[in-house]
This record gives structure tokens, sequence and C-alpha cells, in this order.
């Protein structure tokens, strides 16, 4: 019994998970965007907006936001103070996407899905995947913004920075702690 608590503990600890490389890669991302630009830079209007999870799999899973009007204006404002919605930018993000644990709970695997769902509430397209070195370029391509999980730094690649910012149309990356959930600038942040 000990031993299936701690594998149900670990379901949520980030870690670089065995992906799928299929020779369709740069598709997969090239759908996830469109997914997640679907409905982004709306407005206030009837389009239904999603963050999209893109697993390890290379399924895609869309995370959809409150209804238009739903969110209450405080959270809304503090969601604008991070990143305001005009422009409307591209927001990538890694975190842990096996599918286990986003289909379990959300919230342990991906610390700020509540952030990200914010922005693609107020009109932003955003998708987030694993950060493996064999999608790491993929998933940034096109990107304004990045956000790292903290917790998935030790898993990265060495030059996640330099790979990450060469794939992104305008590179602004942050990490977010998972200990204080702030988000900093990654040269701020501290790399394992």
């Amino acid at each position: 019994m000990r031993s299936l608590f701690r594998r149900s503990e670990g379901l949520f600890e980030p870690r670089m998970p065995e992906v799928d490389a299929p020779a369709t890669l740069p598709q997969v991302f090239d759908q996830a965007r469109a997914a997640a630009g679907a409905g982004a830079g709306q407005g206030s209007g009837t389009a239904t907006r999603s963050v999209v999870v893109v697993t390890p799999g290379r399924l895609l899973m869309l995370q959809p936001c409150p209804p238009p009007g739903a969110m209450p204006a405080p959270q809304v404002a503090d969601i604008q103070k991070l990143i305001a919605p005009q422009p409307q930018r591209h927001i990538a993000a890694i975190s842990y996407t096996e599918i286990g644990a986003v289909k379990a709970d959300i919230a342990k695997a991906i610390p700020f899905i509540g952030i990200l769902l914010g922005f693609a509430y107020i009109g932003h397209a955003a998708w987030v995947f694993e950060g493996h070195p064999s999608a790491l370029a993929h998933g940034c391509r096109e990107a304004d913004v990045l956000l790292v999980d903290g917790g998935m730094l030790p898993h990265l690649q060495s030059d996640w920075r330099a790979v990450a910012s060469g794939a992104m149309r305008r590179p602004e990356i942050y990490v977010h702690d998972r200990a204080t959930y702030r988000l900093l600038p990654a040269a701020h942040a501290a790399a394992s």
C-alpha cells in the first residue's frame, strides 16, 4: 500500500517525460498555436478560448477558459497588470504535461495554469508543453512570451534559454517559482 501512495504523490513531481518525436512535430505545434489562437483577440465576444496543452504523446488537450464576462473584474485587472490585453501576444509555457497528471489535477501538474487561462481569457494565445529537446524550438516558435515552470528547470537542456530565444519572435522569458508563486525574469531566476 505504501508504494501505491508514493506513486500517486510522485504523479505531480516535475520531470522530463518520455516523448513521442514524430516527423510531423512541427505540424503538431502549428496545430497547437492555431487552436490557441482560435478565439484569441476576440475581445468580449462569444468565441470560446482555451489554453492548449501539448502532451508528451503529442496529443492536444484544450483547457477552456471561463466564458466571456465570467471572470470578476479584479481578477481580470490582475492578469492585465502582468500582460496588457493589447497587442495580442503568443504565450508559450513549459511545465509538466504528462497526460495522467494533467487529467488527475491540472493545477498540480501545471501550477500556473490559472495565469495561462487568465491570459487566454483576455485574448492572448497560450499553449504549454514539456520542453523536451526534440520539441523546444518547435514549441517556442512564434512566441512573444515564454513562461517556464521552475520545477522543470533541472530537466531542461543546458542551453534551453538560447534555443528558446532563438525560436521566439520577441523573447521575453519568465520562470515561475513554485514556492512563492511568482514570475521572475529568467535572467534573475536561479537555474539548477
